[in-house]
Formats: structure tokens, C-alpha cells, sequence
């Protein structure tokens, strides 16, 4: 039977008819009306009126100003303040260096590279002016039921009512929606090999939305999988691989297009992509890629001379950023103001090393000097410039650059073969006896510096035994003030004072057992005790042994001993540091003597065949 009469045959038979004056018409969810649907073009979109560098326009930033031409103020604003906010985060948030970067105008460059990236989109069709993801939507068109002709089928879905314009169930428009956003496929429907209706036929479903990049709500309950972005590796990307030092920089390729390249990933400060600009890989642990525009660093630079690089995070002091050495002819365009003097690397690794890049270069080196420092008249130097023929006897004379470097110094005397110094320099065997006379004085100098800066250093340990004793005494049941000064007049000792205070019992005592007792009968005569007039008096009172010879006073109120532990801890410390200058001074004096006398040995042959000659 035709559809069409079977449907007819429905409606007759139905008892509903009976009810209603007018035929039901079926709703626009039937399962035909949505087959015979086409997509609808997205409605236009008006385009706003465009404010450029309007006046009282208030920014958030000051330094976002002024909008670049074409663009609207409010849009620009929202995209500068973006900017930031990668810089922002990036950095720890930190409001210091993000605004570091909106004054340095990195923030201005990253807010233009992004509203460029948003106008893109904007013309594919995938970004609305105001910021939202447009997604084209498909209106149900109602039209006339299609005439179906009869044909024998072995599938059981060709005699269901759902396609007959008959209404259907909540549940069974699910399904068939379902089953129609699904795109046809050109595999058999089923093991038996029955071919897919061909939408040519039937009335196909609107095509399915673009894919966008814009991951799909969350669920609620869900966790969601963070897909991190695999940094690119290999030769596509158009970075810069660490360069070892003897190692001749790769070019670029341009094998890889720009989607291979721009992988979506975030790198740098910027948090920007891989975007065929140079980068540069942080060898300190981070990993991490940066752009040389990003932080000021010349491309040609990073490709002839950068080592090492590490970034500011990775930074310690024995990790640092490092360079090859750089050609010496660099000298000569400094010299001369050249806009491009060469910034090539030097040949220190290869055999011999050379401190220039080519040859070439370093012939061009001599000929400026030649040219240009050298003296060309024969006039002796006096301690100024060489003449040419100067400069040509003392390449002559230097058979290697060892005795050219040699040059200007002290002559040294040969080490004798077998000869064993234990510490003695050789020129000491040559010293005259003043000098012998002279180094015995410096000699007994030296030791008592040495004996003073020890007891110095003894001072230091006393101090640290008053403020433990004066923090014990504020202890004590009968101490009245419990932030009592605790001032110990044996901190006053001068140098010779201290010194008889080792000697007795009481300092040895102390130093070998490591706490300061109360004073005794024996130490009373190096240093009489002088009682303040607001320092708390015993009255010829017996006072405990740990609170004897101890400032018994509020500590603030005391005004005779204040701040005396930063005092005298300062004044150890000043006097230490004076007695070592000292000590190195005499040191550098008994060096000297020891030298004269190594060199008059080493140029007696020199002077052996001089001659005085006596003119009047």
C-alpha cells in the first residue's frame, strides 16, 4: 500500500477525528519535517560604531595608550588588559614586573599580536565582534511531505511509522535526532553487506558544525583531562638548539609550514607560540624556550656566539649565561665606528687556536695596527707608542707568544733541575745581608701582629661568655630586674690588660672551660670597677658569684652601657681587620725584597759587559 494511502486510511479509522472540526497538523520535531530541513546562513552581524582615540576615553592602563589605528577604544582596552595578564601570571603575579613590561612596551607589542590573532578569527567566521564563538544554526524549513514510491526492502526501518508525518514520542524524537545528526557513512550498515539510504534520496540532515578548538562544557561531577602541548622537537621548528662551543650553527629550514610550527603551545614570557621566531633553550632546568626579542638578545648573536644561555629563574653564580669569545677584528669596527663590525666567533678550538674568525681577518687586524697605532717616524719611544722597526724587533726577539706575554715583567731565574724549595723561593738564596737584616725585622713583626690578632679573636670569645653569664644572672631568684644590663667591666681591657688577664687563673679558667666566673682578688688590680650613678650599688653588700661584677641596672634605663654587646662586638671586628691589613702589608714587603734579589741575579748576565765611563 502507498504511504499515503495508509496514512489517509489512520486518520479515517481514528476516533480523535470524530472530536475535531480541523485536521491536526503535525508538529515541526517529526522526524520528516527535520529530513526535509536545510541549514539556515547565520543572521548578520551589524558592525558596532567604531571609537578611535576618543577624548575622556579612560583607559586601565595609562601605557595603553594611544589605540592603534582602526581599532575600536573599548575593544583595544579589553585586549591590552589581557596582555597583561599573561605577563602578570607569568611571573608569579607579580604587579612590579608586569608593570615593568606595560613601561618597557612589551605589553603594547603582545596586545597588537593578539588583537591581529583575533581579527583572523574573526574573519573565518569562528569569533563574533564582541569576543563569543559563533557556531551556524540550522532552522527546520516546513515543506510538503515527499512522495515515496513502493519498493520491496529487507530492513525493517522502512515500514515504521516514524518517517510518515505521524507524531512521536519524546523518547523516539531523541532517538531519531540521533540517529540524524549522524554523518553517512560509506561502510555497509550492517555484516550482511546492506547498503546506507543515500542522502541523495533521502532528506539528509543539516552538515554538522565546524569543529572548534573550544573544549566542550564540563559536566558536573566530572573531572576534566588536561592535555598539555608537547614542545615541538626535530628539525621543524625554527629554533635554536643549544650551540656547543667548536660547533657551526644549523641555518633555519623552511620545510615546515605554519601549522606544523605554530603548535598552539605557550612559550617564552610572552606565553606566546611558536611563531617562526628565534628561540633560544634554557640549559639551567627549566626547559623552557624563549624568544630572543623577548629578552634582548641579538638573533645573529644567539646564533654565532651564545654558549650557553640561562634564563633569570635558573640563574645562580656558578650557572650563568656564557659566550664564545668573540673575533678580534671586532676591535678595529669598534674602533672606527663601523655600523656592522663582525661579531663572529673566534677559532679557539681548532688547531692551533686563533683569536680571530678567518685568516683574513686577522691580516686586516695587523695592517690597521700597522696603518694606524704604529709610530711611523724613527723617534726612540720614551714610555709612549712603538715606531714600526720597535715593533719589529720585538716580534723578532719572541720566538713564541709565552715570551711575548713575558714582556714588561720581573725576570725570573730558572728552577734548577732536582732543586727542592719546601717553600722557599729561590730568590731567597741571593738576598743580600741588608735584606737578610730586613727580613729578620719583618719577621718578628709579623709575629706579634699574629699574637695580637689571636687575642683579638679571644676578645671576640669573651664577649660571647658575658652575654651568656648576663642572661643567666637575669635568672636569678635574687636579681631584681629581669632586663638587667649585665655590662662585665673585663670587656674594657685594652690590649696589654687582656693580655695579663690570660695569664692568671681566672682567665684560664675561663678559656678552658668555656664560662666566665665573677671576678677574684687576683684581677681586681687590672681594672678598677667605677659604679655608675643610676647603676644599682650593693653597699658593701655579699652578692652571689653570678651575679658579681654584673651591671645590675634596667637594661634601657642603663645609659652608661647601652647597646655595649654591638660596641664592642663592632670594635673587635675593626681592629681584627686593621691588624690583618697589616700583616699583609709586611708580608708583601719581605716578598719584594726576595724578588729584587732573584731579579739582579737573573740580569747579571745582562749587565755583565756594561761599562761606566767617567766624562769629566
Amino acid at each position: 500500500m502507498d504511504p499515503n494511502e495508509l496514512s489517509q486510511a489512520l486518520s479515517v479509522a481514528s476516533p480523535v477525528e470524530s472530536f475535531n472540526e480541523a485536521p491536526i497538523e503535525p508538529p515541526s520535531t517529526s522526524f520528516s519535517a527535520q529530513l526535509n530541513s536545510s541549514p539556515q546562513p547565520p543572521p548578520e552581524v551589524s558592525a558596532p560604531s567604531l571609537n578611535n582615540n576618543r577624548p575622556g576615553f579612560k583607559y586601565k592602563y595609562p601605557e595603553a595608550a594611544p589605540t592603534p589605528p582602526g581599532e575600536d577604544d573599548a575593544e583595544w582596552n579589553k585586549v591590552y588588559t589581557a596582555a597583561d595578564s599573561r605577563f602578570y601570571n607569568r611571573n608569579g603575579k607579580n604587579a612590579e614586573k608586569s608593570r615593568k613590561f606595560r613601561q618597557a612596551g612589551d605589553t603594547y607589542q603582545l596586545a597588537l599580536v593578539m588583537m591581529a590573532e583575533k581579527k583572523e578569527k574573526m574573519k573565518a567566521g569562528t569569533v563574533a565582534p564582541n569576543g563569543r564563538v559563533v557556531v551556524p544554526k540550522s532552522k527546520a524549513a516546513k515543506k510538503p511531505a515527499t512522495v515515496v514510491k513502493k519498493e520491496p526492502s529487507s530492513s525493517s526501518r522502512d515500514v515504521t511509522p516514524g518517517g510518515m508525518g505521524i507524531p512521536l514520542s519524546i523518547s523516539e524524537q531523541i532517538k531519531a535526532n540521533g540517529r540524524a545528526a549522524k554523518a553517512p557513512s560509506a561502510a555497509p550498515s550492517s555484516k550482511q553487506g546492506t547498503p546506507v539510504p543515500s542522502s541523495s534520496k533521502m532528506g539528509s540532515p543539516p552538515p554538522p558544525a565546524p569543529k572548534l578548538d573550544r573544549p566542550p562544557p564540563k559536566k558536573k561531577g566530572t573531572a576534566a583531562l588536561v592535555k598539555k602541548h608537547a614542545r615541538p622537537k626535530g628539525p621543524e621548528r625554527p629554533i635554536l638548539p643549544p650551540i656547543r662551543p667548536g660547533q657551526t650553527p644549523v641555518p633555519k629550514t623552511n620545510n615546515a609550514s605554519d601549522s606544523d610550527s605554530n603548535d598552539g603551545g605557550e612559550y617564552c614570557v610572552c606565553r606566546g607560540p611558536d611563531d617562526h621566531r628565534m628561540m633560544v633553550n634554557c640549559e639551567g632546568g627549566c626547559d623552557e624556550w624563549y624568544h630572543c626579542s623577548c629578552i634582548n638578545m641579538v638573533v645573529e648573536d644567539a646564533k654565532e656566539l651564545l654558549d650557553r644561555y640561562i634564563c633569570p629563574r635558573c640563574q645562580t653564580d656558578e650557572l650563568f649565561t656564557t659566550w664564545k669569545r668573540m673575533c678580534r677584528y671586532n676591535n678595529v669596527g669598534e674602533w672606527m665606528d663601523w655600523d656592522h663590525p663582525c661579531r663572529k666567533a673566534a677559532r679557539v678550538t681548532e688547531d692551533p687556536p686563533s683569536k680571530y674568525c678567518s685568516d683574513e681577518h686577522r691580516d686586516e687586524f695587523w695592517r690597521f695596527v700597522r696603518d694606524n697605532l704604529a709610530r711611523t717616524d724613527q723617534a726612540p719611544s720614551m714610555g709612549g707608542r712603538l715606531n714600526v722597526q720597535e715593533v719589529a724587533d720585538i716580534l723578532d726577539h719572541c720566538k713564541d707568544n709565552s715570551q711575548l706575554q713575558n714582556l714588561g715583567k720581573k725576570p725570573r731565574l730558572p728552577i734548577p733541575e732536582g732543586y727542592d724549595s719546601k717553600g722557599r723561593p729561590i730568590g731567597l738564596e741571593y738576598v743580600t745581608p741588608e735584606g737578610k737584616a730586613e727580613l729578620e725585622n719583618i719577621e718578628k713583626k709579623k709575629k706579634i701582629i699574629e699574637q695580637r690578632i689571636e687575642n683579638c679573636v679571644l676578645q671576640q670569645q669573651l664577649l660571647r661568655m658575658v652575654h651568656a653569664r648576663a642572661s643567666a644572672a637575669a635568672e636569678h631568684p635574687e636579681c631584681a630586674e629581669k632586663g638587667l644590663c649585665g655590662y662585665d667591666n673585663r670587656l674594657s681591657f685594652n690590649e696589654e690588660e687582656f693580655a695579663h688577664w690570660l695569664t692568671t687563673t681566672e682567665g684560664k679558667t675561663a678559656f678552658e672551660s668555656g664560662k666566665l666566673g665573677p671576678r677574684t682578688e687576683e684581677t681586681k688590680t687590672i681594672s678598677n670597677r667605677i659604679i655608675a650613678t643610676d647603676q644599682v650599688s650593693t653597699n658593701g653588700a655579699v652578692l652571689p658569684d653570678e651575679l658579681n661584677n654584673i651591671c645590675l641596672a634596667r637594661g634601657k634605663g642603663c645609659v652608661k652601657h647601652r647597646q655595649w654587646r654591638a660596641i664592642h662586638s663592632l670594635d673587635f671586628s675593626t681592629h681584627q681587620g686593621g691588624l690583618k691589613l697589616e700583616l699583609d702589608r709586611l708580608t708583601s714587603m719581605a716578598n719584594e725584597i726576595i724578588e729584587d734579589a732573584e731579579g739582579r741575579e737573573a740580569e747579571k748576565e745582562y749587565h755583565a759587559h756594561n761599562t761606566v765611563e767617567v766624562l769629566f
